[in-house]
């Protein structure tokens, strides 16, 4: 999908939750600082803004924004004392879609952070070409396509949090099947609070080790309903995405028919799983 649709450009810059701050804003739960060590914050929920025509924009508005918003407010700490509601399965999917939205919008070439400090960050990156579907399920009010997998933890909102402990970290490989290269990726989004892993990995599934053990939750695709309560804090250095960089080269038949049955998930050797298949 070219966002920019051929027609007048226009960026949306309506703030979502404006009047509602001061909020603070982070990364991987350490606040931004200003000059004089306080944490940066803002007066309205920070967005991003990429060039698209009017059509689109209202479209995203009315099918994502829109829709999201509610949810959001209901999760979204005002204090250290908030209670998370539990929230329904199709809200569920609707913050899934809201936050799937914001990680392929995040690093899209184009885009453009509200936060003059999010966007001079060097992990502030942008993918290079968006694949087919990426962007598109938006502008036609589709269901987000299968192969994107969006998981959610819960972080501590009382600040910085040390970790002695090791990471867990699951390997996206550089797939390609045949002549065509399926572009992994992972993009992180989130709200204070609340993180979001966007995962792309085209027909090979994903074990994800804190969704085993009830720490996390899978938003999409198949989504459920989630209790916050029972969900503990999960440090941001705990559990980690890799893309490794190492090419797979497969033919149809290695890929859907004996590759993709063993998941991606920690601890797995790609490379040494492939050989043995």
């Amino acid at each position: 999908m070219n966002m920019h649709h051929g027609r007048t450009f226009t960026t949306n810059r309506e703030e979502p939750f404006h009047g509602e701050g001061p909020l603070t804003i982070e990364k991987g739960g350490n606040p931004y600082s200003k000059r004089d060590g306080t944490p940066t914050t803002a007066t309205a929920l920070q967005s991003v803004h990429v060039p698209m025509c009017e059509e689109c924009n209202g479209l995203l508005s009315r099918s994502i924004e829109v829709p999201a918003k509610t949810v959001i407010r209901k999760i979204m700490p005002k204090s250290g004392t908030h209670t998370c509601p539990a929230i329904t399965a199709t809200e569920a999917g609707v913050l899934a879609r809201w936050f799937l939205k914001v990680g392929l919008l995040n690093t899209h070439p184009e885009a453009v952070h509200d936060s003059p400090q999010v966007q001079k960050d060097g992990a502030f990156r942008r993918h290079d070409q968006d694949e087919p579907g990426w962007l598109e399920w938006m502008r036609m009010e589709e269901a987000p396509p299968e192969w994107f997998s969006v998981f959610l933890t819960r972080q501590s909102v009382s600040g910085a949090q040390t970790w002695d402990g090791g990471r867990l970290l699951l390997e996206l490989p550089n797939v390609s099947v045949g002549a065509k290269n399926l572009h992994y990726q992972t993009w992180v989004a989130g709200i204070r609070g609340i993180a979001a892993t966007v995962v792309w990995h085209p027909y090979w599934p994903i074990q994800h080790a804190l969704v085993e053990e009830g720490r996390a939750v899978k938003l999409w695709p198949d989504p459920s309903p989630v209790d916050f309560a029972m969900l503990p804090d999960v440090h941001p250095n705990e559990f980690g995405f890799l893309l490794t960089g190492d090419s797979v080269h497969l033919t149809d038949d290695e890929h859907l028919r004996r590759v993709a049955q063993t998941p991606l998930q920690v601890g797995l050797d790609v490379s040494e799983h492939i050989l043995n298949s």
